[in-house]
């Protein structure tokens, strides 16, 4: 290749980002590269075909850590452009192309030859490290390139509106399989012993979909209905970990096939699965990537949550393939249409296909409020965020984008009907294939199947931050119930929001008489409103929001929550509507709308409750409130508290025991697990010494330890037997080869019980190395679990920030700023609060405080909740105990 004349420059960067000029885009690329395991350089060379739509002297593209040996501009007429300089500028990652002439519009044949890297930061085409079964360090390459990460692997228009086709070429040491994103159409081995491996031409897709993986793998393999070949792969040794998700691959695509109507369009599908992993996995199409916990199930080892996650994951992934990847976002403020549609269509998969999850149950739990928890907030964000630079992307990869999206989404689909919802989806992905939209897109193509204005209704859904508080009053006019509804913004602290934003609520009404089929069902649009239902019996309850369906909290008058409340103790109240209760009521009493007695009332009427995922809404206030009162000036309240929790819980532990019976649920299964892992923290003995007769078993005889139980006996010996424990959980998690395991293992140190403990345990794990990158959020969550792990892990990162940067890469990667919440957000003294953001200010320079402003104001927003939940509520919660 000849080389063009180079000027290598760092410009003086902009200080506001910009968007790519709008003269150019690419057709197509035609990229050769060559990774090498040893010294983790990447020579690389492309063409890229692109069409000149404006009269320029300059192309501008994205380029970021690679160094550009030569550049090469070719005409239609196929002559060279003599005389092509270049300029990077480091600080917005791009490539400037400075042409010696103005070209007209017409196609162009741009040439570049670079050498990259493949960095340890899990992003980009990064390495990857893990044990061969024979015990010797062996290392992979693979890709993370969402949202802003390609240019780091080749020179590219790395937004997602410029979807190009693409023709990829690995050359790779002949013993190395090599993937990417379609098939193999021819290999060919060279004299230097490598082997040229070329790919068939992608569709046309964005940037961030491009995927390779270089390194020593096995693989297994089934075919979709329609013959097309779906594989997982590993690492040696574990290809048979992947039988459950190969089985749910080929049924996913299937049922997406046919529910989508539009078949997918690739020859093949690969799920691999990477040691190292940034995200929980990737849709690249025809590649999808994932970390070994989300992919691979040993039948004696996994879980039975960890299983469902596994289920859902791989759901998830493959929905993408339509949800992103054929119809994608124009840009990154839509990254929601493609999340939150993925998120709502595992689930939808899920429960048909894996009946025994009862996935519905738990989406309330894991989606409604989870979304809920972080919207409440202040320091939220709206599900269509601006997305200035998305560069600083990764703090929207939340709460919001996933669980408050998928919640908003599954309100429509039960307000349109599962028919009219297809219809809309489907002329959506027919109208969109191939191409970028936006929401209002997506919108229009529902009103079309409805016949209803769904922008408008949805857009108070997406565009607003928060979400209401419906608060209902009723009049009782023989078998009519006249219902008074208002609706405010509900935040946190109990506020107001001065802006007085408004929804579209979707209001369905069950009853006594009819608890899970609506007797009502409407559409609130003002800020008050009355609604009138017909034929109800004097005496019933009714409940809104029947199967806590919409994404709003209820607040009854008091008879109205006083009526309800035998049916919630009676389980006459359906599961969903039960869970939605316990879940509000303690919102409000967060939020100072409660006092913490009549939320302590509602647990101690549950005795006779055996749902797991009600458990899991009392469970997290009782965990809410025990964790303040550590903090408390008066300890015998939070002694009080420990004794009420071991009143109400054993009888359940007694209910459920501590070995699983024939046949038994998954949800049983999970509520033991929480019932003993509450027990065991707020110190009842005997249940600690059970779990410590099992993990005495577990190392002296080799007895396999409940999957569902395992993190829970791990967290206890870590808590209870100091020194000891901690190096035989160390010596398990060096040996056992198995990431869900592993993270257990990891969790459990965390929760280590003294500062002396905490402090070898974060050494072992972070300053020696012994825990990847990836799984260092869940140490520092294990440090949540009590006030010297909070105290210490806040220590830990202000004395260590450099270091967690090292690993991480920079402040704009979600883990670390995971790491930062963790090690934040659990605290309540709002002294602690203001020496938070005062580090910050005084370690962070100005464009790291950008790119961490919504972490710091929510993890210290979070810090000022739980100090105002103690105050609210100490005298309270010392009364109600006091007489138990």
């Amino acid at each position: 290749m000849s080389s063009s004349s180079a000027v290598v420059a760092t410009t003086a960067a902009d200080d506001k980002f910009s968007r790519l000029p709008e003269i150019a885009k690419p057709v197509s690329y035609d990229i050769h590269l060559k990774p090498c395991l040893k010294t983790f350089k990447c020579k690389g060379n492309e063409t890229i075909v692109v069409d000149v739509t404006a009269s320029t002297d300059y192309l501008k593209l994205h380029s970021s850590e690679i160094d550009i040996n030569s550049i090469q501009v070719k005409l239609c007429d196929g002559s060279e452009l003599k005389g092509v300089t270049f300029e990077l500028d480091r600080k917005w990652m791009t490539l400037t192309i400075k042409l010696p002439q103005k070209i007209e519009p017409q196609t162009v044949n741009l040439l570049i030859d670079f050498d990259a890297e493949h960095n340890n930061k899990m992003r980009g085409f990064y390495q990857s490290v893990y044990k061969g079964s024979d015990g010797s360090e062996k290392y992979l390459v693979s890709t993370q390139f969402e949202s802003t990460y390609a240019r780091l692997s080749f020179p590219c228009w790395d937004e997602p509106v410029y979807k190009a086709k693409f023709d990829i070429t690995l050359e790779v040491d002949e013993k190395l399989t090599a993937l990417s994103n379609m098939n193999v159409v021819s290999e060919k081995s060279t004299e230097n012993g490598t082997k040229v491996v070329k790919y068939g031409t992608t569709p046309l897709m964005s940037s961030y979909l491009v995927a390779f993986a270089v390194g020593e793998f096995e693989y297994i393999e089934a075919k979709t209905k329609n013959g097309c070949p779906v594989r997982v792969y590993t690492v040696h040794g574990k290809k048979e970990l992947g039988t459950y998700a190969l089985d749910l691959a080929v049924k996913a695509i299937d049922y997406y096939n046919e529910w989508f109507n539009i078949d997918y369009p690739l020859p093949k599908c690969d799920l691999i699965a990477i040691p190292d992993f940034s995200m929980g996995a990737m849709e690249n199409w025809g590649l999808v990537t994932y970390r070994e916990v989300a992919l691979l199930v040993d039948p004696a080892k996994t879980s039975s949550r960890q299983r469902m996650y596994v289920a859902l994951v791989v759901a998830h992934e493959l929905a993408h393939f339509w949800f992103g990847d054929l119809a994608t976002m124009k840009w990154w403020n839509g990254l929601w249409l493609k999340e939150g549609f993925a998120s709502f269509m595992e689930y939808l998969f899920t429960a048909k296909h894996c009946p025994e999850f009862e996935i519905w149950v738990h989406f309330v739990n894991d989606e409604w409020a989870s979304g809920m928890g972080l919207d409440c907030l202040r320091s939220s964000h709206p599900i269509e965020v601006t997305i200035d630079n998305p560069n600083e992307l990764d703090e929207i990869y939340d709460s919001i984008t996933y669980a408050k999206s998928n919640s908003v989404i599954r309100m429509l689909y039960h307000y349109l009907t599962e028919p009219v919802f297809q219809d809309g989806l489907r002329r959506y992905l027919k109208k969109f294939s191939y191409n970028n939209a936006e929401t209002q897109d997506l919108w229009d193509c529902f009103s079309e199947a409805s016949g209803q204005d769904i922008g408008k209704m949805m857009s108070t859904w997406t565009k607003q931050m928060g979400f209401p508080i419906v608060k209902v009053d009723q009049k009782i006019d023989g078998e009519k119930r006249i219902l008074k509804l208002s609706q405010n913004r509900f935040l946190a602290d109990g506020g107001k929001d001065e802006s007085n934003p408004s929804w579209l609520v979707p209001i369905t009404i069950t009853s006594q008489s009819s608890p899970v089929e609506p007797i009502f069902r409407g559409i609130m649009n003002a800020s008050e409103q009355e609604f009138t239902v017909e034929n109800v019996k004097p005496g019933d309850w009714i409940k809104v929001n029947s199967g806590t369906a919409g994404f709003y909290r209820v607040q009854y008058d008091d008879e109205m929550l006083k009526a309800l409340l035998p049916a919630v103790e009676s389980l006459a109240l359906p599961v969903l509507d039960r869970f939605g209760i316990a879940n509000d009521l303690f919102a409000l009493v967060k939020s100072g709308k409660a006092t913490a007695d009549q939320f302590l009332s509602l647990v101690a009427a549950s005795s006779n409750e055996n749902e797991y995922v009600v458990w899991g809404a009392l469970d997290g206030g009782v965990g809410s409130l025990l964790n303040v009162f550590s903090r408390h000036e008066d300890a015998s309240i939070k002694k009080k508290l420990e004794e009420f929790v071991i009143k109400v819980y054993s009888p359940v532990l007694k209910r459920v025991g501590w070995e699983p019976s024939a046949n038994e649920s998954m949800k049983t299964s999970m509520l033991r697990a929480l019932v003993i892992s509450r027990l065991t923290r707020v110190g009842h003995q005997a249940t600690i010494d059970v779990a410590r007769e099992k993990f005495r078993d577990h190392i002296d005889n080799k007895k396999e330890l409940n999957p569902d139980l395992r993190g829970v006996i791990y967290g206890t010996i870590a808590r209870k037997d100091g020194n000891e424990g901690i190096e035989k959980i160390c010596k398990i998690f060096e040996t056992v080869g198995f990431s869900e395991v592993e993270r257990n293992c990891i969790a459990a140190l965390g929760q280590a019980s003294d500062e002396a403990l905490l402090k070898h345990v974060y050494d072992y794990g972070i300053k020696q190395g012994k825990i990847r990158s990836q799984d260092l959020v869940t140490l520092f969550a294990g440090s949540r679990f009590h006030s010297v792990g909070q105290d210490y892990a806040w220590s830990f990162f202000k004395q260590n920030v450099p270091l967690l940067l090292e690993k991480f890469g920079s402040v704009n990667s979600s883990l670390f700023q995971h790491c930062f919440s963790c090690a934040v957000d659990s605290q309540s003294n709002l002294q602690f609060a203001d020496e938070v953001e005062k580090f910050c200010k005084e370690q962070f320079d100005a464009d790291a405080l950008k790119v961490l402003h919504r972490p710091i104001a929510q993890a210290t927003e979070c810090v000022k909740l739980n100090s105002q939940l103690l105050k609210n509520n100490a005298q309270a919660v010392n009364n109600y105990l006091s007489n138990q």
